[in-house]
This record gives structure tokens, sequence and C-alpha cells, in this order.
């Protein structure tokens, strides 16, 4: 009896810590490309022109949008119609159709 409850113990012992070097490998870094892709399109100073509040729910008009992209850097206006065109998120598909626009 006490040979199978030392058994039964070590078994315990080995699957515990087995399970705690599991948890302290290293581990691949995560993929972080979609969120990079996201990143100046959630930049509140790069696309905080466009929008009429805060929260970047509400667009502003068409002419507005024309002169906050008119008084934007060439290299911004080209970074953000590159990360229009590569983005799958939902969350930009109208205002990137509108940047892809001009």
């Amino acid at each position: 009896m006490k040979l199978k409850l030392a058994s039964a113990a070590a078994i315990a012992l080995m699957l515990a810590g087995g399970a705690a070097l599991a948890q302290s490998a290293t581990t691949a870094a995560p993929d972080t490309t979609q969120s990079d892709k996201l990143h100046t399109l959630e930049d509140p100073a790069m696309t905080g022109p466009f929008f009429t509040d805060d929260t970047m729910t509400t667009m502003r008009s068409d002419e507005e949008m024309k002169t906050a992209w008119a008084a934007m850097s060439a290299e911004n206006q080209k970074m953000l119609k590159e990360q229009c065109a590569t983005t799958e998120s939902v969350k930009f598909k109208e205002f990137c159709g509108k940047i892809s626009a001009m």
C-alpha cells in the first residue's frame, strides 16, 4: 500500500514539475503583423483630422476630408494609402474607401 501511495505521489510531482517547466519555456513572439498595419490607421495624430470626435467614429464631410488630406505631407498621404490598401479591418472600410479615392 505504501508503495502505491509513494508511486502516486511521485507521478503527481512529476506531472506538476513538467507543467511548471512548460510554462517557463520560451515561446515564439506573437504575430503582430496585422496590429502593426493598423497602427497608422488608429493613430489620432494621423487620422484625427478626418473625424469630428475623439473616438474617431464620425467622419467629416467630403470637403473637410479633402482639406485635411491637402494639409498632410506627401509622406503621410502615401503611408495612409499604403495602410488602407493592406488592411483587412472592417473598422476602416469606409474611411479607407474615401482615402483611396483621393
